[in-house]
């Protein structure tokens, strides 16, 4: 997949919206490459090579398709895994008082209050995301672009 990370800079990313999707855009496309490239790879077999092109930009071919699948798997199944790692526990950090309110929350991180243990975790899993998510999914979407840039 032609993954591409996004020169962000005060022009074109603005508002705080803009830059978040900017920042994540990257880890996005590097975690969804594995379902993406299957998915061309079965629509060049089918006999569909421009809907395979359009879902995942890169080598035209069903040789060079297959080899940029196979070659890219540990880089592409480690960057689904941190998607879906990260994926997982943002709803279950963020999420925090709709899965533990039932329980003795006092004595958690940030009791006694249920704001005070939501804040607490909420703040913690968006650090880990800045830094899971910043540099680990860029150098994985600069690994993948290498990777489609050789084979295209």
């Amino acid at each position: 997949m032609a993954v591409t990370v996004p020169a962000t800079s005060r022009r074109t990313a603005t508002t705080p919206a803009r830059r978040t999707a900017a920042a994540t855009a990257p880890a996005l496309r590097a975690g969804l490459a594995l379902p993406a490239g299957l998915a061309a790879l079965a629509l060049q077999l089918t006999g569909r090579p421009a809907a395979a092109q359009r879902l995942q930009p890169g080598p035209t071919g069903t040789g060079r398709r297959l080899a940029r699948l196979l070659l890219g798997l540990p880089l592409d199944g480690f960057a689904l895994l941190l998607l879906g790692y990260a994926v997982f526990n943002s709803v279950r950090n963020f999420g925090y008082p709709i899965w533990y309110l039932h329980t003795d929350y006092h004595q958690a991180w940030g009791g006694p209050t249920m704001a005070g243990v939501w804040a607490v975790h909420a703040a913690g899993w968006a650090l880990s995301l800045v830094v899971l998510l910043r540099w680990p999914a860029r150098w994985i979407a600069r690994g993948q672009q290498a990777l489609t840039a050789r084979l295209g």
